[in-house]
């Protein structure tokens, strides 16, 4: 068991230390995922890392101050835990155009319908996707998080290949702010569900990030 988990932390290690490479989108032929809702980041034209599912907690905050005053005031947020996720990039990242392949049932749907990209907020030892703003006179809202720009096209029989631009990625790195600055960036894919917009107590995102830069 100590052979394996020395095996899976030398692994990770390589993995976050891995530099990006440019990528020329006509040559890239990697296979698709085996299975559906599963994501590959493209390391080159012919590799790439199978992204991790990291599982997550609905948590909510008060602002006790204006409960007293009787205006109920609060959000509603995901929690992952550490401030980085198991596949992060170092920083060269963000010189070059990001591919990731995702998989699904069949890619006839717009990507844009299926799934976001959304930057997260760092907090020491975790990552924050805020879900929702509430308060007793406009109920819950959703939060202001932002979403990465990003397009995709159809790939392979079932899979969208998605690209997010090296102009977007350093706008991302360049609003760094806070503890994001000693972390760089990190990410969810959140699959969206069309049946209902309520949030459950639990939920699983595809996660990556990119360390930050060495200057």
């Amino acid at each position: 068991m100590k052979r394996y988990l020395l095996t899976m932390t030398m692994l990770l290690a390589l993995v976050t230390s891995m530099s990006a490479q440019a990528i020329n989108e006509d040559n890239i032929n990697v296979p698709e995922p085996e299975f559906e809702q599963e994501a590959i980041l493209l390391t080159n034209e012919s590799e790439g890392i199978s992204l991790e599912i990291e599982h997550s907690k609905l948590k909510a905050t008060t602002n006790v101050g204006m409960a007293l005053l009787g205006v109920v005031k609060g959000s509603e947020y995901y929690e992952l835990p550490g401030h980085a996720a198991p596949i992060t990039l170092d920083a060269s990242a963000f010189d070059h155009d990001m591919y990731i392949i995702i998989s699904w049932a069949d890619n006839k749907r717009s990507p844009k319908r299926l799934f976001q990209i959304i930057p997260l907020e760092i907090q020491k030892n975790r990552r924050i996707y805020n879900a929702n703003k509430f308060n007793s006179f406009k109920g819950a809202v959703a939060a202001d998080q932002g979403y990465v720009d990003f397009t995709a096209k159809k790939y392979g029989e079932h899979s969208y290949l998605i690209k997010i631009s090296s102009d977007e990625l350093k706008k991302l790195r360049d609003n760094n702010k806070g503890e994001m600055k000693k972390y760089g960036k990190q990410f969810i894919i959140r699959l969206l569900n069309a049946s209902t917009d309520k949030l459950s107590d639990t939920e699983d995102f595809i996660t990556f990030g990119i360390s930050k830069p060495n200057k």
